[in-house]
């Protein structure tokens, strides 16, 4: 037994541990709980894949005993998550490969957790969040009762309740694909103190969506025109890509502000989070995506 790995995956356990306590037990910093992936992939470089296999246990059995079920096979499916990640970093995949991979077997492991607390333990994650999407709105109705436009702001809230559940998918799918990349990016920058160097996703600036994506938000728009009820496939296909397009055409704001205008980087993120924040500006960034999705408006500007 190598000493060096075995001191290092034991030190990544218990920084994994300590995260996801905290996170639990002190909200403001819940975010920790999400970073989970990072130790467990370093253990699976820096030792190997059986230490992060016995790491990513331990996180779930310490999660049994200190905090609840549901926390942890939450807490053993970001554990496995870094321990795919650290798999195909030493196995010296590209950045993009990683992404996706990674991303395939998470979507998976959530519909697979979500079925196991259901089977074993009959929790229904789905029905806890729908439940908690109709306690926020209820007591927001609360709130506005008295107020004259009051069924005004009923059928609102209840419009934007009704888009929420049938958006519930592609909200998960962004979020662990957020977390991937934020947890890539940290361990990127780990490794790299370490002397260990992995494939670098490329800056922002040069994001773009695939060509094939277009023909398919154009093909889901077109089936729930057409369509006489709500499509839950084809809103959810609509709202990933929607979100796809705004970042990419926010990359080709980026792209135009710094290698063409040589704006300073307080600049650039100042307009580039003024274009975001407006609801007209962040539409006009999707069709602006779409576009260089289908025509590369980057060549046009070298």
């Amino acid at each position: 037994m190598n000493a060096r790995k075995l001191t290092n995956a034991a030190m990544m356990t218990a920084m994994a541990v300590v995260m996801t306590l905290i996170g639990v037990y002190f909200p403001p910093l819940f975010i920790l709980f999400f970073l989970v992936p990072a130790p467990i992939a370093i253990t699976c470089v820096r030792s190997s894949e059986s230490y992060a296999i016995a790491a990513s246990f331990a996180v779930f059995i310490v999660n049994v005993i200190f905090t609840d079920i549901g926390t942890a096979f939450t807490s053993l499916f970001f554990a496995l998550q870094g321990l795919v990640m650290g798999y195909l970093i030493s196995k010296k995949r590209k950045a993009s490969e990683i992404i996706i991979d990674t991303s395939i077997f998470s979507i998976l492991g959530v519909v697979i957790v979500f079925y196991l607390l259901k089977i074993a333990f009959n929790v229904n994650v789905l029905d806890q969040f729908f439940k908690a999407i109709d306690m926020t709105t209820k007591n927001a109705l609360t709130i506005y009762q008295e107020h004259p436009n009051f069924s005004s702001i009923k059928s609102n809230l209840l419009s934007l309740e009704k888009m929420i559940k049938i958006t519930l998918p592609a909200s998960i799918i962004i979020t662990i694909l957020a977390i991937i990349w934020i947890n890539y990016i940290l361990i990127c920058k780990i490794l790299k103190t370490q002397k260990i160097y992995m494939d670098s996703l490329p800056p922002f600036e040069e994001w773009k969506m695939p060509y094939i994506t277009g023909w398919i938000f154009i093909i889901a728009l077109l089936y729930q025109y057409f369509s006489k009820q709500p499509n839950p496939i084809a809103i959810n296909v609509i709202a990933l890509l929607s979100l796809g397009f705004t970042l990419s055409g926010l990359a080709l704001i980026k792209y135009y502000l710094t290698r063409k205008l040589k704006m300073k980087s307080i600049g650039v993120a100042f307009i580039l989070i003024f274009l975001l924040l407006f609801p007209l500006t962040s539409w006009l960034l999707a069709i602006v995506g779409i576009a260089d999705t289908s025509l590369d408006l980057r060549k046009y500007m070298s």
